[in-house]
């Protein structure tokens, strides 16, 4: 951590913090004793993430072929990780508000940027079969939540790097470099680990720009970087600049996906992106 970001931190003092319930989740799902009963007792004590959970378990996301009512038939067809993942998802979106919003950076366009990134990360991983999709969904909606955090805490600082970006066309991560000594990554990569995520997810965020640099989980952080890339290029939401990204050949090699089969993964995420409309209903 580097001095600038050390003096940023030292000052965040009242970072929101995730449900309780979500480290319960995150611990009874590593616990190969807990029973599906068990778990959505635990999650059912929170109405609110009950509600949304059943919401994006019953959307088109999903298609189920008849509706789910409660939580314990929720995970026992879905299965712990996805019920995991989507409760980690759901208590993201509500963590912070949107009275920062403006004209420079909508939050929505940017929650749209993060399920984009999302969806494609889940296409990736199931192209690849690389782990649990539905992690790599998380991976991919968390990838920048550090800028969501210089808006939030340092909105005067954020307002002179969306400037600079609007009036010298340059990425927003060179823009936050300039501004303030590091970028939405690091940050990122504190709030991760003071919300105790789990390692993979917390070096994704770290890495995302920048995967040849990560010691570990390389096919996971290539994954989110390739899809906040297309994200990005097909235009799904706005992640704080229009510039074409820089592509990590490196990240190519990783994942050995051939360049004729790009276009198809493109018009299947597109796809799956019209179908987690229902996710962004967890931000409100």
């Amino acid at each position: 951590m580097n001095t600038a970001l050390q003096t940023v931190v030292d000052k965040i003092n009242n970072l929101p913090t995730l449900p309780q319930v979500v480290e319960s989740v995150i611990s009874m799902v590593e616990d190969p004793n807990t029973t599906a009963s068990q778990l959505s007792a635990v999650i059912s004590k929170d109405q609110a993430l009950t509600t949304k959970v059943l919401k994006v378990v019953n959307s088109a996301y999903y298609g189920m072929p008849r509706e789910i009512s409660t939580l314990n038939q929720a995970t026992v067809i879905l299965g712990f990780s996805t019920i995991k993942n989507l409760v980690l998802s759901a208590s993201i979106f509500g963590t912070f508000d949107d009275h920062y919003s403006n004209q420079h950076f909508n939050r929505v366009k940017f929650w749209e940027h993060s399920i984009g990134t999302a969806v494609g990360a889940r296409v990736l991983s199931k192209r690849i079969g690389l782990g649990n999709p539905e992690e790599l969904f998380v991976a991919g909606l968390v990838h920048d939540i550090g800028k969501v955090v210089i808006d939030e805490y340092l909105h005067d600082d954020f307002l002179k790097i969306l400037d600079i970006v609007e009036t010298r066309n340059v990425r927003i991560l060179d823009a936050e470099q300039e501004v303030l000594n590091f970028g939405h990554p690091n940050l990122g990569e504190w709030v991760a680990t003071m919300w105790n995520l789990p390692q993979d997810l917390v070096t994704a965020i770290a890495y995302h720009h920048s995967p040849r640099l990560a010691t570990g989980y390389k096919k996971m952080v290539s994954v989110v970087h390739l899809a906040d890339a297309i994200s990005r290029i097909e235009g799904i939401g706005y992640g704080g600049d229009s510039l074409t990204p820089v592509i990590d050949p490196e990240s190519w090699e990783i994942l050995q996906i051939p360049a004729e089969e790009i276009g198809n993964l493109i018009a299947t995420i597109k796809e799956e992106f019209k179908k987690a409309a229902v996710f962004l209903e967890m931000a409100d």
